[in-house]
């Protein structure tokens, strides 16, 4: 008895893109295409893969979160431009299976959309380096995220402390351990770097609409 073929869904917020990563796993007898309406959450959740740009993919990873106990779950295959270690990091904390940069080779799509349906996982070769290299640097807390978002945003350790309802005293020790986690001496340096390794969302503050 053959074995059924893997069902796919596409949703990328790039036309051309989208296209190209229907066709090309079209082309294999394993997986088979679906067609996927707009704004229609239902045939996200009636697959075994859904092949997605970020947001997306972010998007049917909470939709499966709402899901029973016990209830089939498709996997995520994220493909995008967005390779900022928090974002990668917070779409595998949430569940994706894999995480391809735009530009990624067909083969390695298909091999990711094969791999994540047996329960694998899979991540470009340049994700898993940046991953690699940030072990190498001890991560922030939360808290010495949230200081320094808000000093890349430009507040001052005064305004810092009024907005999350610590001392000023507080907001210097958190900055001195982020100034050593990050291996820097100052603000801008610790700003630099927050941004060369991508380590800060775009919000402010985490929970922040």
């Amino acid at each position: 008895m053959s074995l059924q073929p893997t069902r796919v869904v596409v949703v990328h917020d790039n036309f051309v893109i989208g296209a190209g990563l229907t066709s090309t796993l079209a082309a294999c007898d394993d997986i088979a295409v679906q067609t996927h309406v707009p704004d229609d959450d239902t045939a996200l959740l009636d697959c075994d893969v859904v092949v997605a740009d970020l947001d997306r993919g972010m998007h049917v990873l909470s939709l499966a979160r709402k899901l029973p106990m016990g209830a089939r779950c498709p996997r995520v295959v994220i493909v995008t431009g967005s390779e900022h270690e928090w974002q990668i990091r917070q779409a595998l904390a949430q569940g994706a299976g894999a995480y391809l940069l735009l530009g990624t080779t067909g083969e390695e799509l298909v091999s990711a959309v094969r791999s994540v349906s047996r329960g694998g996982c899979h991540l470009s070769d340049s994700v898993s380096a940046k991953l690699v290299q940030s072990l190498a640097v001890e991560a922030l807390t939360a808290r010495q995220e949230d200081v320094l978002a808000l000093l890349t945003n430009g507040l001052c350790n005064k305004h810092i402390a009024l907005r999350l309802g610590i001392s000023v005293g507080t907001v210097k020790t958190h900055l001195r351990s982020a100034f050593e986690r990050l291996q820097v001496r100052s603000r801008t340096e610790a700003i630099a770097a927050a941004g060369r390794r991508g380590i800060l969302p775009r919000a402010s503050l985490r929970g922040e609409a």
